[in-house]
């Protein structure tokens, strides 16, 4: 009798491609550093590719364990990201060979003169293995057979994906040394820049992708697969920041791999967390009670900071009046009025204002500090317990969310064209507001978004809810999206109050363009909510 041998169907084989030409890609990621991107004139900064190696090889290598314990869906859903980014990456790969002395890669390369060094071997090695990574995607991409839907992770991962966008937008580190460029992806050279443009629109669309899927697997993969690839990013501009001592810590790069660790969260969370096909009325009302015991405590440690001195200066010595803790006030008090079980949507939306207020008042505190004999007071601690417990309710709150779309039956309405057209204005003046300083006075550097300060994180942080809220309320049932917009106008709204509240830290301050822009863009977030909830 002769055996013959089982069939191997053809979604198997493409998978076993697909993973093959991953592990090709991530060697040749790992390789290419070793060998050097460019000639012996620009040697890289520090000894980075045991590093790199390691950012190369973790996805694949999860995609691979996936695999070996038979969830091959998954471990295809966490090659799709991988290849969609390293079509970014390609591009900002590129720039070196076009222009190595505008780019800013330490873990590469380190430029200490205006010639410009030739490519090696490493650089086309490093853009072949992104060429591979991407085809693997498109071979796993067609051997995925889904259907659209959305799981209790579609909130959390959404959230995760706009804090990492807000990361990708500023510089991941601040420098000193002028052949290394402290610059965002959007201040890159060339082809560089058209990567940054790409990636910013790729991680939120391949985060809603994967968090909207039927399929737990993809689901879980696809999340995965954006954490897994974003720190590549950044985590290369840490570890200079570690070794180098011309270069400091920036907002950016901390802030993306805060927004990489909630995906990795959203991606391992158990659906049945948020999801209960039985009792699940008594889980969401659990839920309920915890974000508002959570806002209660941020609001409370808010104020508390608000009241209690956040430098100690030596005895003898008058503290100097922090101006930029009465922020604190109006951030707490519109976290606090948004916490009625019916208005969490305002309340998710509301805390945004609480970065702007502690990131104004800790980057005073940073700036006091300098000074040897000036300490942080107790004021700071209380700041930014709240801070963290206003972030544990907003993440909490958006797994209630989930939860109740699961429960009901959601039904969303269109948005009107003037919904949609109230709501595009006070977006882009939203922008000005946070971009273009409040207030102005001779001796005074105002703080923005678009800044290299610690109050530039959290006004950029602020910006993304706003944008998100934004965004959100116009898929939402009216009555929540109404709620965010309100409470995306209290955000507005305590940026313009920056003005009244300290304008006094310097002489003969005037209103800035940011403030009337603030206070338009409180206004037509309220117009928006009223053309919401209208028929």
């Amino acid at each position: 009798m002769i055996r013959t041998a089982d069939p191997v169907s053809p979604a198997s084989t493409g998978l076993r491609t697909a993973l093959g030409l991953a592990v090709a890609g991530a060697v040749c990621g790992a390789v290419g550093p070793v060998l050097n991107v460019v000639d012996d004139t620009a040697p890289p900064a520090f000894t980075a590719w045991p590093l790199l190696a390691l950012l190369a090889l973790l996805p694949v290598a999860v995609a691979t364990c996936y695999y070996a314990r038979g969830r091959a869906t998954t471990g295809a859903a966490v090659l799709v990201p991988l290849g969609a980014f390293a079509v970014c990456r390609f591009l900002v790969d590129l720039a070196i060979a076009l222009d190595p002395v505008g780019v800013s890669r330490p873990e590469l390369l380190r430029v200490t003169t205006l010639a410009a060094p030739e490519p090696a071997a490493g650089l086309w090695v490093l853009l072949a293995g992104h060429v591979l990574t991407a085809a693997a995607a498109v071979v796993a991409v067609t051997r995925l057979e889904t259907e659209g839907g959305r799981g209790g992770r579609f909130g959390l991962a959404t959230a995760a994906a706009v804090v990492a966008v807000t990361g990708l937008l500023s510089p991941p580190f601040a420098s000193l040394d002028p052949f290394l460029r402290a610059g965002s992806l959007l201040d890159a050279p060339g082809p560089a820049l058209a990567g940054g443009l790409l990636l910013l629109v790729a991680v939120p669309v391949a985060t809603l992708l994967a968090a909207s899927s039927a399929d737990d697997d993809v689901r879980t993969g696809g999340l995965l697969g954006v954490a897994l690839t974003l720190p590549a990013f950044v985590a290369p501009g840490l570890a200079a920041v570690a070794v180098l001592d011309e270069i400091f810590l920036g907002v950016g790069a901390v802030t993306v791999m805060i927004g990489a660790a909630g995906l990795v969260f959203a991606a391992l969370l158990p659906e049945h967390v948020l999801k209960e096909r039985e009792g699940a009325l008594p889980g969401l009302r659990r839920l309920n009670l915890v974000v508002t015991v959570l806002g209660l405590a941020a609001g409370a440690f808010l104020l508390v900071g608000a009241l209690t001195p956040h430098l100690s200066v030596p005895a003898g010595l008058s503290a100097p009046t922090d101006y930029a803790a009465r922020l604190l006030w109006p951030a707490a008090a519109f976290t606090l009025l948004a916490l009625a079980p019916k208005a969490r949507p305002a309340f998710i939306a509301a805390t945004a204002a609480i970065p702007l207020a502690a990131g104004l008042s800790l980057d005073a505190v940073f700036a006091a500090t300098q000074v040897a004999t000036v300490l942080p007071g107790p004021g700071v601690w209380f700041t930014t317990v709240g801070v963290v417990l206003a972030i544990a309710a907003v993440i909490t709150a958006v797994v209630a969310g989930a939860a109740e779309r699961d429960e009901e039956d959601v039904t969303t309405t269109s948005p009107s064209l003037p919904l949609i057209a109230v709501a595009l204005i006070a977006g882009l003046v939203a922008i000005g507001a946070f971009a273009m300083p409040v207030l102005r006075a001779p001796d005074l550097t105002p703080i923005t978004a678009l800044g290299l300060r610690v109050g530039s994180w959290g006004l950029l942080i602020a910006l993304a809810g706003v944008l998100a809220a934004i965004g959100l309320a116009l898929a939402s049932r009216p009555v929540k999206g109404a709620a965010l917009l309100l409470g995306a106008a209290g955000v507005t709204l305590t940026r313009a109050l920056e003005y009244p509240l300290t304008a006094s830290r310097a002489a003969d301050t005037s209103p800035g363009p940011g403030l009337w822009l603030a206070v338009a863009a409180t206004v037509a977030l309220v117009i928006a909510a009223a053309v919401r909830t209208s028929r």
